[in-house]
């Protein structure tokens, strides 16, 4: 059985859910927002980017744009977390890059441990009570809100001291990863990887999927469709975000994207409406 309390708007998606169900398999994906996940309590593992981990009660997962990850419950225990999704036009241009420094991709930081003291809870509530606002000031508080949880992450950063993850990272999956998000729009084949980090396709596709839970294909094509769908949330026309985003042709682009998020390009307008 699971719980959920949320709220959608043109620029965040927000909930706090309490579930009790148990999964076997990481749910994986990627999306062109950022998510902001405050773990309370549960038996689970997180798989992102290869690398896995086992929050404690009490942390923060930053996972930002375009990033590679799921989450499997171990047990029937009470998974209890508030997850913040989010568009980074929610924060004024004048102050984004500051208020977003701590991210992951800025900071080489995604998980901090012992984090009860700074107030993430109440920063996730303060969000849910802006949908009783009058309509007319609403979307404002609701940014208001989002800076608010967004500031207390940012003291967190400089306060507290991350917590490096302790799993089964694979060295050579892991140098692999950084060489494809570096080249992710460029022509990429098995046989160029094999080649680049001197390994069989065979047991190059056995060590990726063990340590990233997909095929080195789907992770691509993962990767390239958010990183449009990105692009035509900025304006971008479906033909060129799929040029821009290392499609080698339209139709290639159409199938990838329907398939993986299940609608059509055309359909993108906002995020999370």
């Amino acid at each position: 059985m699971t719980e959920r309390d949320e709220m959608r708007t043109k620029y965040i998606f927000i909930h706090h859910t309490v579930g009790d169900s148990s999964d076997q398999d990481f749910d994986l994906h990627c999306h062109s927002f950022y998510e902001i996940v405050y773990f309370e309590d549960g038996d689970v593992v997180y798989l992102i980017e290869g690398k896995e981990y086992r929050p404690k009660p009490y942390s923060v997962l930053l996972i930002g744009p375009n990033v590679f990850h799921g989450v499997k419950t171990k047990s029937t225990m009470p998974y209890k977390r508030y997850v913040l999704h989010f568009s980074p036009e929610i924060v004024p241009e004048q102050i984004r890059k500051a208020l977003l420094s701590f991210y992951g991709a800025n900071s080489g930081k995604i998980y901090y441990e012992n984090i009860r003291n700074f107030g993430l809870n109440e920063g996730y509530n303060n969000i849910f009570e802006c949908r009783s606002m009058p309509e007319e000031i609403r979307d404002m508080s609701i940014s208001i809100a989002v800076q608010g949880l967004l500031t207390k992450l940012l003291y967190m950063s400089k306060t507290v001291d991350n917590t490096a993850p302790k799993g089964n990272a694979n060295t050579t999956v892991s140098d692999m990863i950084v060489y494809l998000n570096e080249n992710i729009c460029s022509p990429i084949s098995l046989d160029f990887l094999a080649k680049k980090f001197y390994i069989s396709k065979h047991h190059l596709n056995k060590v990726f999927r063990k340590a990233t839970g997909t095929t080195v294909g789907k992770y691509i094509n993962y990767k390239r469709v958010t990183q449009a769908q990105q692009l035509i949330n900025k304006g971008y026309s479906a033909s060129r975000a799929a040029i821009e985003s290392g499609f080698g042709d339209y139709s290639s682009f159409y199938r990838a994207y329907t398939k993986l998020l299940g609608h059509v390009p055309s359909e993108d307008k906002t995020l999370f409406e």
